[in-house]
């Protein structure tokens, strides 16, 4: 695996693309299990959902600097 100042822009973009699509791919899971689940409407419940939609606001924002930097490049 290459160092961060061995990787160019493209290297860059494509890691940040991997790891959003695997934060998507988790967010959709948590999202299936949270609708299938059995905790009731807790605060528990509360915090799951916020993070999973944490994770969404931050997959959205890596996504943005991909495309920013593939645009760049």
């Amino acid at each position: 695996m290459k160092g961060i100042r061995d990787m160019n822009k493209m290297d860059i973009d494509d890691r940040i693309e991997i790891i959003a699509n695997q934060l998507d791919s988790i967010t959709d899971l948590i999202g299936f299990n949270l609708n299938v689940s059995d905790i009731k409407k807790s605060d528990e419940l509360d915090r799951l959902c916020f993070l999973n939609d944490y994770i969404k606001q931050i997959t959205t924002d890596l996504k943005n600097i991909s495309d920013d930097i593939r645009k760049k490049g």
